[in-house]
């Protein structure tokens, strides 16, 4: 099969030289012993044991995590009544979800905002957009947005 040693030759001309490799920490470097490679290797080994156990170490307790509300309280010791602490937090969920979308349904929009200076147009697009009639004349930053049979401009995204 033909196929094989054109693709060993593809696979030896794209691998990395030596000294990329040493560069990367994978062989030793040229110039040094490779003893001296291996202790300077578990040197940095046992450098980073010792932090990740210093990080271990000191990291917060549970209690602590609970506080600062990074972790949920537990309200009850068995896995069975665990399961039931669900229906409560589905419960608060939709409820934020509800208190969000109210708010979105209460929040003004693009002509409240023209029409309190929020939003700054053109004084005849302000106008237009007041009167909810369209003269014509579009700012490059306002794209028309049909809401309710009403004219409406807001912001253009892009």
């Amino acid at each position: 099969c033909t196929l094989f040693p054109s693709l060993l030759q593809l696979r030896l001309q794209q691998r990395r030289t030596r000294e990329q490799l040493a560069d990367q920490g994978i062989m030793p470097p040229l110039k040094s012993p490779a003893a001296f490679h291996e202790q300077r290797r578990s040197l940095e080994r046992s450098k980073t044991g010792d932090y990740l156990k210093h990080k271990i170490g000191s990291r917060p307790e549970k209690s602590e995590l609970i506080s600062m509300h990074i972790l949920q309280g537990e309200t009850f010791n068995s896995a069975v009544e665990g399961s039931a602490q669900e229906p409560p937090n589905k419960l608060r969920r939709a409820r934020l979800a509800d208190d969000l979308n109210e708010k979105i349904a209460l929040r003004p929009g693009p002509l409240e905002l023209v029409e309190k200076n929020i939003i700054p147009v053109d004084s005849s697009l302000k106008e237009a957009a007041v009167k909810g009639i369209c003269t014509g004349v579009v700012h490059r930053n306002f794209v028309p947005i049909t809401n309710n049979h009403r004219l409406q401009f807001a912001l253009d995204r892009a």
